[in-house]
């Protein structure tokens, strides 16, 4: 078994938000969310989790684990589904989420 870890240097902003099956844009947000770095360990050449070092509703609070699709961790780590994972972070799905940062927040309905 191969397990690798990367650390992802890159300036991520939210800038979406979905609440209540609906799409909303992100216009004014707390520095704190802002993702600087990230990590991202691959078993076998495929992605198994995702890391992060700053809150975001979708991470464990405790861990920093970023909650990813089942069928992501099939996927090998290249630009497309780093793509994917990038669009993933940029947005707040507050459906199904560890908290909501409502006070740290301001969206308008898209």
């Amino acid at each position: 078994m191969k397990i690798q870890t990367k650390r992802i240097r890159e300036i991520i902003v939210p800038t979406k938000l979905i609440f209540k099956k609906q799409y909303h844009e992100i216009t004014n947000i707390s520095k704190k969310f802002v993702i600087r770095d990230y990590k991202i360990k691959t078993v076998d050449d495929k992605i198994d989790t995702v890391t992060l070092n700053n809150p975001h509703p979708n991470a464990d609070p405790q861990t920093g684990e970023f909650c990813i699709p089942h069928k992501i961790r099939e996927w090998e780590l290249n630009e497309k589904s780093l793509n994917f994972i990038r669009v993933m972070m940029r947005s707040f799905n507050l459906d199904d989420c560890y908290f909501t940062p409502w006070d740290e927040i301001e969206y308008k309905k898209i």
